[in-house]
């Protein structure tokens, strides 16, 4: 069995191995390719693809982000391996072939400067916000080879057929005191990436950016004389049908911006035809859960290892 770097010609053969290997989850060919090839500092060397003759057997794929947020202890922000997916085909395993991978990639990193290498808790553009408890098997592989766990994550999920999302008297409401609410134009785009930046800093005027790249332009935004307040997007990491970020200015909160602009995303998500959404990565858990009935329906880890 050879392991050979991720090509994009390789992507169908990804998404059906994905698709038998990881069953909790819903992979499309848009979302792999976003999350893959157009992976921030892509490093072909990180994704590694392992092939019994003309089949996938097996797959891991890391990348590197710069990060300080205290749960490495680093004293300044760094580069940092990431892993961002691991699976191997269910005949082909108990044989090794995803600690022959993790090796791999740890000795790859390591050779170019890397000393650790984080499961989760990294973004923008990730499949998860760290392991899903679910996935038994993978989160015990990760334990079994010196990770460690460093903190958790949750998501939740709302019923998109329980409510018309309807918020035609709250939008009535802000216009009274000077608001409007309207998707995301492409002549925002520099005075949003702006602002996003200067409030809550790259990572998130990554993800505000990249909706633009949906069809129809996955967010919506409050705008008072002008000015930006407040900004919401789904489809932006993670899958499909995913809200997330979201975000409204110090000095405009507890107007009830937040709120419409989430009921806005997810009606849009209704009219493209989902039952559900996700919520990624939840800070506000009784928020979401007093204001659109979300609850609870994933768990994760994140972990880490020195290389």
């Amino acid at each position: 069995m050879d392991i050979r770097n991720l090509e994009e010609a390789d992507l169908p053969a990804v998404l059906e191995l994905c698709r038998r290997s990881l069953p909790l989850d819903e992979f499309e060919l848009t979302p792999l390719r976003r999350r893959l090839i157009e992976e921030p500092n892509r490093n072909p060397s990180y994704q590694l693809c392992l092939w019994d003759d003309a089949r996938l057997v097996g797959v891991m794929f890391g990348g590197t982000r710069r990060l300080h947020d205290g749960h490495t202890l680093l004293p300044h922000e760094r580069a940092v391996g990431i892993l961002q997916l691991f699976a191997v085909d269910p005949d082909y395993r108990r044989r090794g072939l995803a600690g022959r991978m993790l090796t791999t990639l740890g000795q790859r990193m390591h050779g170019r400067g890397l000393s650790w290498l984080r499961c989760g808790n990294f973004a923008p553009s990730y499949f998860w916000p760290g392991v899903d408890l679910r996935y038994t098997p993978g989160l015990c592989f990760l334990l079994r080879h010196g990770f460690h766990r460093k903190g958790d994550a949750v998501n939740m999920e709302v019923d998109l057929t329980a409510h018309d999302w309807d918020t035609s008297a709250a939008e009535a409401r802000l216009a009274a005191d000077g608001f409007s609410i309207r998707r995301l134009l492409p002549g925002d785009q520099a005075a949003l990436s702006e602002w996003v930046h200067a409030e809550w800093g790259s990572i998130w005027q990554w993800e505000a950016l990249s909706t633009y790249a949906n069809d129809p332009v996955s967010a919506f935004v409050a705008l008072k004389e002008g000015k930006l307040c407040a900004f919401a997007c789904y489809d932006t990491s993670s899958f499909r049908n995913v809200f997330g970020p979201t975000g409204t200015a110090e000095d405009q909160r507890w107007k009830g911006l937040g709120r419409v602009l989430l009921l806005r995303c997810l009606r849009d998500l209704r009219e493209l035809g989902f039952e559900r959404a996700e919520i990624s990565w939840v800070g506000p858990i009784s928020f979401y859960a007093r204001t659109v009935d979300a609850a609870i329906n994933r768990s994760f880890y994140w972990l880490e290892k020195e290389l």
